[in-house]
């Protein structure tokens, strides 16, 4: 949530991004694919690169990307990996040592997130409880 909003989105393939973007970025980007023939039939993650300001249109970008049919070789998914790595938020830029709920932030300061140490958190403490109704 403290993602500055209007930041470029950047797209991958390959489930290989790891990174951040605002809730508006988000939504703005789901109303624009809808919108745009580069957007159909393929499967793309992104992420926020802060202090970059988004383009005017995304089609270019969207263009750049694979088809689900075409898929991605091995090779093409280790270096969309490679490069998002570098976009990775924090000094560390280690996804892996994050644990769930650990901001980017807590990790480079050695603190310990929301739900606990890597390996021992406790996703039950922030899943949803059912109601009474």
């Amino acid at each position: 949530d403290n993602w500055p909003a209007g930041a470029r989105p950047v797209f991958s393939q390959g489930d290989v991004a790891v990174g951040r973007i605002n809730r508006k970025d988000v939504a703005k980007v789901l109303c624009d694919v809808l919108t745009v023939p580069e957007a159909c039939d393929k499967t793309f993650e992104v992420v926020g690169l802060a202090g970059y300001p988004p383009p005017v249109e995304i089609a270019p970008a969207l263009k750049r990307l694979k088809s689900d049919v075409e898929g991605l070789s091995e090779v093409e998914v280790e270096a969309n990996y490679a490069i998002m790595q570098q976009l990775l938020p924090g000094e560390r830029q280690d996804a892996a040592a994050l644990a769930m709920g650990q901001t980017y932030e807590q990790l480079d300061k050695g603190e310990t997130g929301r739900l606990g140490e890597r390996g021992t958190e406790d996703a039950e403490a922030a899943a949803p409880k059912p109601t009474n109704v």
